[in-house]
């Protein structure tokens, strides 16, 4: 019998999603709920638009758009994409290829909707502010081609809005305009926020590794008590047993059956006051410290 494939598997065929282990970035569920927001808007828009101002938009294709997005929202939650609960943290790849897939969502919604000239283009810039706060520089930078090449074309292909020229004109220098606008947009909020935000972790992979530091002390010193009471309550006993170790040894002869026991045990006495010595120490007061410069920056 075939086996049913996903439309994750579909997805993962092009795009390898990490193993685990590697980085996780965000919630699914914040996408899910990100991508919620964005389809009652566009939704929104549309009804707006063409129902209540009259625009002869191309109302069909733009809500099979709206839907889609919605639909991919519903599958994810179903399981037959993630396999995983909303609360599952996504890796890099996973949560790039979602972010790409709104990406072009947006980009062919505004192709029915005048490019550029849509107020609501600057919505393009969304997916890319989030990949660069969250997911790796790699992925930031393919996003931010992908994010490019939408805007690029949507300067030259598109369909015009339905308004009079004589009404409203748009030059095609503003249009140009409004792309290098976005383009700057993309490249600047992009590096800023990557920046920023691999700052921050860095700023929170250094308080981890100084806590797991201070938790390791903490664990030595309570050895280090430990093994000091042990060798406290165990001292007094075994200088005792030593002790009598030592006459039992100088009142037999040397030639006494017992005389080899006896020394081994006198032995052995001391080797465990040795051992109880050691102890004592304090665990890591000879090794260097497990605390070391993390940089920032």
């Amino acid at each position: 019998m075939a086996s049913h494939k996903t439309v994750g598997d579909f997805i993962q065929t092009f795009v390898p999603w990490p193993t685990p282990g590697e980085t996780d970035r965000i919630r699914l569920r914040t996408l899910v709920r990100i991508r919620w927001v964005a389809v009652a808007g566009q939704l929104n828009a549309l009804v707006v638009v063409y129902y209540f101002l009259g625009y002869p938009l191309p109302i069909i294709p733009a809500l099979v758009l709206v839907l889609a997005s919605g639909l991919l929202n519903l599958t994810i939650i179903s399981g037959q994409i993630s396999g995983a609960p909303l609360q599952t943290w996504l890796s890099d790849g996973k949560a790039a290829v979602q972010l790409g897939l709104d990406t072009v969502q947006l980009s062919l919604l505004l192709f029915l909707t005048g490019g550029l000239i849509n107020p609501f283009a600057v919505l393009i810039l969304a997916p890319i502010t989030i990949a660069a706060t969250v997911l790796s520089r790699r992925s930031t930078i393919i996003l931010g081609i992908l994010s490019i090449t939408c805007i690029s074309l949507l300067a030259f292909w598109y369909l015009p809005l339905p308004i009079p020229p004589d009404i409203f004109y748009i030059p095609p220098v503003y249009i140009v305009g409004i792309w290098v606008a976005l383009l700057t947009a993309i490249i600047l909020l992009a590096t800023y926020n990557w920046y920023l935000a691999e700052s921050g972790r860095r700023m929170s992979r250094a308080l981890s590794d100084t806590q797991t530091a201070l938790a390791r002390e903490q664990r030595l010193s309570a050895m280090g008590g430990l093994a000091t009471a042990v060798a406290h309550e165990l001292g007094s006993p075994l200088n005792t047993i030593s002790v009598v170790a030592k006459e039992i040894d100088n009142d037999i002869s040397d030639d006494s059956p017992l005389a080899e026991d006896v020394d081994l045990l006198v032995s052995q006495s001391e080797r465990c006051r040795e051992i109880l010595a050691a102890l004592a120490e304090r665990p890591g007061e000879s090794e260097e410290t497990i605390l070391r410069p993390i940089p920032l920056s």
